[in-house]
């Protein structure tokens, strides 16, 4: 689906972010957490929002109490990097029991 720029806001919260990210199909399932979760994890890569100094291509915005960022941005980064469809991923080695002590 493409979505229609025009009628986009300019800027989102995570919250806002999610939920526009779902209703697109960009990252289904998509929640706030799972939106903080994945700028953790993208952080030294491919994430394009930071905080002032960081050295990112954009700045998160404040709102209130919130960080906000750019929409198209947003949206432009989940569409070329989309979050991984399984979870995790495999294991790296078979899983191990834990020995009583």
């Amino acid at each position: 689906m493409t979505p229609d720029w025009n009628t986009l806001p300019e800027t989102v919260t995570f919250a806002e972010g999610a939920q526009l990210a779902d209703e697109l199909g960009l990252y289904p399932g998509a929640t706030a957490d799972k939106l903080r979760h994945l700028a953790r994890s993208r952080k030294d890569t491919t994430w394009p929002f930071g905080d002032p100094g960081d050295g990112r291509p954009y700045e998160y915005g404040k709102v209130a109490n919130a960080r906000n960022m750019r929409t198209e941005v947003l949206l432009r980064h989940l569409k070329e990097c989309p979050p991984n469809p399984h979870g995790r991923g495999p294991d790296k080695k078979p899983r191990v029991r834990r020995q009583d002590r």
